[in-house]
């Protein structure tokens, strides 16, 4: 079994070909738009400063709405004062919820337990810290700061990007370094929180081109 087989996401039942995120969801309108326009994972933020942060029984009465086949993600930040403890934190408000994107780890022996699967924010310096787990990479911690993706050819085993995605520029991304899945937030926003259609969809637009050029470029 390759790296790519063994993970991204492993521990998903029937986990989508490529994961496309669309995180800071607040309201059920944009959750709908996200994954009527092809979004296979959308993410909540229960961080509380975060102008995104919804409570989660807000997220619990908004789960049941939303398609069984998307992914939906927790996001939290563990460590430090402003964080939370471990995912059992959350999970009791929100049993529905699928996975948990957890932020302010530096290794492996940090991880809470959690009944959920787990994604681990990380840094590019970080990344092999975490063998076990889907691993996103994303230094600008939530502020949309494009990463040096050149940087980021050296990892060697599968990830999900983040940090500074936006529709003119997922393509880029997308083909100089071949990732499991995307994930964008303030780039497809009009305001913190609150998603702007029109650019959700150039996005989506532009992941399926991009996916398709590789797809025909590499023979598949």
């Amino acid at each position: 079994m390759s790296p790519a087989e063994h993970l991204i996401p492993f521990q998903v039942k029937d986990p989508p070909e490529f994961l496309v995120k669309i995180c800071g969801i607040t309201n059920l309108d944009d959750a709908l738009s996200s994954v009527r326009l092809g979004a296979t994972a959308l993410g909540f933020n229960f961080y509380p400063k975060s102008p995104r942060y919804l409570d989660p029984e807000q997220v619990e009465q908004m789960l049941p709405k939303i398609p069984e086949h998307v992914l939906t993600v927790a996001v939290m930040v563990i460590s430090g004062e402003d964080g939370l403890s471990a995912p059992s934190a959350v999970v009791k408000g929100v049993p529905s919820i699928g996975a948990f994107q957890l932020h302010g780890l530096h290794h492996e022996s940090e991880i809470p337990p959690s009944e959920k699967p787990l994604f681990i924010a990380t840094s590019p310096m970080e990344a092999d810290r975490f063998p076990n787990h889907e691993i996103l990479i994303d230094t600008s911690w939530g502020r949309g700061k494009a990463e040096n993706w050149k940087d980021l050819r050296g990892i060697a085993r599968p990830f999900i990007l983040s940090g500074g995605l936006r529709p003119g520029n997922v393509r880029e991304a997308l083909e100089l370094l071949q990732p499991a899945g995307v994930d964008v937030c303030s780039g497809v926003e009009r305001a913190p929180g609150i998603k702007d259609v029109g650019k959700l969809k150039r996005f989506m637009e532009n992941v399926a081109r991009a996916r398709s050029a590789l797809r025909r470029e590499l023979g598949g």
